[in-house]
């Protein structure tokens, strides 16, 4: 029992100890902020408001319109509310990033620390076959695949998902590699642990630290990809309020309502921003070789 709360007091002192290093930073806790108050609308999209009569449906009367207190960002060529529908758009962004993400990251790792682990053919084949998937560029190979498998919420993210799985995969074979030369890796083998137990327990917990850091600084490239495919019409549809089908229906009205392209595209490079900010952040917080 008082071997199990050392441990847990010093799984604690860690975290306390990157969270105080975290503070430190002005802009890492900037871009934190940000994401919050973002996550915060997107969470309670629905109560600030009303998606089938703000963000859908259309008001002819009230089309064009520049920002006041009525619409604090104006409305569209349609006359649906701006502020309604980036609030809404920030439910698909963020599922965009997160999930996107948290799918290359379990794909990616698996196969970066199988890759590692065992090495030799194992090692060759894998990273082979992950090379001829990166001679293709991440966003061509994501509007082959929505192209193949129509647009679409659940087929955008599958798209980005199997697009990103070779960079993480990298990332995290390159760190594995590190670790598994570790003497407590051998000992556990030496002891009969199975191959899964010590990748799942002993491996990726001490390769975490720049496996979060990609993530992270990841979320901002996907959020990108997925705005960029529905700018160009493969992904969300309208009326569905994303913020790059958004984007993609106001140029044709830059020049004489130019809030309608600034609008979805501040918050498309505030979001990005922030994450990039948050990744810094957490990159220099979980070094160890930043402490004081």
């Amino acid at each position: 029992m008082k071997k199990k709360k050392v441990v847990l007091n010093n799984k604690q002192s860690q975290i306390a100890d990157v969270w105080f290093r975290l503070r430190k930073n002005k802009t890492a806790m900037v871009g934190l902020f940000i994401i919050i108050i973002i996550l915060f609308f997107a969470l309670f999209a629905d109560f600030i408001a009303d998606y089938d009569t703000k963000v859908i449906e259309q008001n002819p009367v009230e089309r064009l319109q520049g920002p006041s207190f009525k619409h604090i960002f104006g409305t569209d060529a349609y006359g649906r509310d701006l502020f309604a529908r980036i609030v809404h758009g920030a439910r698909y962004s963020l599922s965009f990033g997160v999930v996107c993400t948290i799918i290359s990251l379990i794909g990616g790792g698996i196969l970066g620390a199988t890759s590692a682990f065992f090495g030799g053919k194992v090692d060759n084949i894998i990273m082979r076959i992950l090379d001829a998937f990166m001679c293709i560029p991440a966003m061509l190979l994501s509007l082959s695949l929505v192209s193949a498998l129509g647009p679409g919420l659940e087929n955008i993210m599958i798209a980005i998902s199997i697009s990103s799985i070779p960079g993480f995969a990298r990332v995290i074979r390159s760190v594995v590699l590190t670790v598994v030369r570790e003497e407590y890796i051998e000992a556990a083998r030496a002891c009969g642990v199975s191959t899964t137990r010590t990748i799942i327990l002993h491996v990726l917990p001490n390769a975490i630290g720049p496996i979060i850091v990609n993530a992270t600084m990841n979320v901002a490239g996907l959020i990108m990809a997925a705005a960029g495919l529905s700018f160009i019409g493969m992904g969300i549809q309208p009326p569905s309020p994303e913020w790059g089908a958004m984007l993609s229906e106001a140029q044709i009205y830059m020049r004489l309502y130019p809030h309608l392209v600034f609008v979805p595209g501040l918050a498309i490079v505030i979001t990005a921003l922030s994450f990039n900010l948050l990744g810094d952040g957490l990159s220099e917080a979980l070094d160890p070789r930043m402490k004081d």
